[in-house]
């Protein structure tokens, strides 16, 4: 499988995105240690806990649990406010290329504010008509919803943090875990799963 977020998430080492509008990529390693990640958006923060919004640590842990077969040796990352159309016709088919020349054969997403939620369904459709099943797991599932992503997770929580609380393990662990349950068990296109998982935060 793979995770990818249109979160404006990078190595601290690559060129930030553009706040005002960004429709490249930029491309993390499977094993990249989390301590290296940043976020560039201007809509929230992820350095309390990187895995709240891409939560790569779980993921290895459920390689290492079983739970997961494989993930891919390196997945991309984005966000929103960028041209649709070269989202359409640009970025979202190049993800999904390099994705399926992987093997992949599920994806998860997640997106921060609202335009990242119209990049992440794009690019997850540009993946599903290329053959891989996808997720996105979304703190504006009406977003989601509207922009037709292929299935959606609807955990109670802030932008930024759509993949569970920073540093609560368990919550994202089982966020993670039921949104691939809901790639298997989805009854139909574009369908809603809400999760039982809440986080709040004052901002």
């Amino acid at each position: 499988m793979a995770f990818i977020t249109a979160g404006g998430i990078h190595k601290k080492s690559q060129v930030p995105f553009n706040t005002s509008g960004d429709f490249s990529y930029r491309v993390i390693e499977k094993d990249t240690p989390t301590s290296e990640l940043m976020a560039t958006h201007g809509g929230f923060d992820i350095n309390k806990d990187v895995n709240a919004m891409f939560p790569i640590d779980r993921l290895r842990e459920l390689v290492k649990e079983g739970f997961i077969g494989s993930l891919a040796d390196e997945t991309y990352t984005f966000m929103g406010g960028g041209n649709v159309e070269k989202f359409r016709n640009e970025t979202g088919p190049e993800i999904a290329r390099k994705l399926k020349a992987q093997g992949v054969d599920v994806v998860l997403c997640t997106g921060g504010c609202g335009t990242c939620h119209r990049s992440a369904t794009i690019v997850t459709r540009c993946c599903e008509e290329a053959g891989m099943s996808c997720c996105v797991i979304a703190a504006r599932p009406p977003i989601a919803r509207q922009q037709g992503a292929p299935r959606i997770t609807a955990p109670h929580v802030p932008i930024g943090s759509n993949a569970g609380e920073p540093n609560n393990i368990p919550m994202q662990t089982a966020i993670v875990k039921e949104s691939l349950e809901w790639v298997r068990d989805c009854p139909s296109y574009n369908q809603i799963k809400v999760l039982p998982y809440e986080y709040r935060h004052n901002v």
